[in-house]
């Protein structure tokens, strides 16, 4: 039986320009909680956003794995924290400079004005073109704050650059000059910077020794290349229709699409089989 639900956010359950979830979504979520569900996020976005994104319903995220897996929650209690050293960050953000990319850093604490710290951004009309694609708020500095970050991206905008060699120049540049980090690419133009060894799936292995619930009691809901460590690990994994090619291939399960509002529709099943003691019908087989 299904005990703890999780999914990617955006182009998951937020198509993405949107403000945050549907009511829909929210009534599905607290439809599986009342069920004796749990759900939680497994997102590269932190709590700042995810109040924000969830309409400041915490029920929606007070567990989950987030920052792709350096922040987990279980209860509201941090049971895992993985900050991204200071040097790197640095690093990055001197490499950058003169390209027309920047780097976006995330406080391990902060607040709703000013979520972000945009490094190095080449022009006000980049930022807020990023501001307004992704529901970001960011305060423009020259160079990275000295304080702890729980998270990072690099902006990337290369329209007319292919997304493969965008992905290498991004990868290339990371691996000179902070060969601890890595990037994953949740959606074009934006990649997560990630210490080596750490994703969602190792944030998953944390929620689970926190919450004793087995892999196979676990169901996790995904789109992009950020999603696909965490999907490969467990048995119950499931592509959205719009993911990538590459993660309809690894997911073991296929439901509709993030503007239908089909991880919705999931968790209302889920909250079903849960009261009859049995497994959701789209599982089965």
């Amino acid at each position: 039986m299904i005990k703890l639900a999780l999914s990617d956010m955006d182009n998951t359950i937020v198509p993405m320009g949107a403000r945050g979830i549907s009511e829909r979504m929210r009534e599905a979520i607290h439809a599986a909680t009342e069920a004796g569900v749990l759900f939680g996020p497994a997102t590269g976005r932190d709590t700042v956003e995810l109040f924000r994104f969830f309409r400041a319903d915490e029920t929606c995220y007070k567990t989950g794995v987030l920052s792709n897996g350096k922040r987990v929650l279980a209860d509201g209690e941090t049971v895992s924290l993985t900050l991204i050293p200071h040097e790197g960050l640095v690093a990055i953000a001197d490499a950058l400079r003169d390209r027309e990319m920047f780097l976006n850093c995330y406080p391990t604490e902060s607040n709703l004005l000013n979520p972000a710290y945009a490094v190095g951004v080449p022009s006000e009309e980049m930022m807020n073109r990023y501001e307004a694609r992704l529901g970001f708020v960011g305060g423009c500095m020259d160079e990275v704050p000295k304080i702890d970050f729980v998270a990072a991206t690099i902006a990337c905008p290369g329209e007319a650059e292919p997304m493969e060699q965008q992905m290498a120049d991004v990868e290339r540049i990371v691996e000179e000059v902070a060969p601890d980090l890595r990037v994953v690419l949740p959606i074009p133009g934006w990649f997560d910077i990630m210490p080596k060894g750490v994703s969602k799936a190792s944030g998953l292995d944390a929620l689970l020794a926190a919450t004793g619930f087995a892999e196979d009691e676990v169901v996790v809901f995904g789109d992009a290349a950020n999603d696909l460590e965490i999907l490969r690990k467990v048995k119950y994994s499931v592509a959205v229709a719009n993911a990538t090619d590459e993660v309809k291939e690894a997911a073991g399960y296929h439901i509709g699409a993030c503007a239908d509002d089909a991880v919705a529709d999931a968790l209302l099943e889920i909250a079903r089989a849960a009261k009859c003691g049995e497994m959701p019908e789209f599982l089965r087989g």
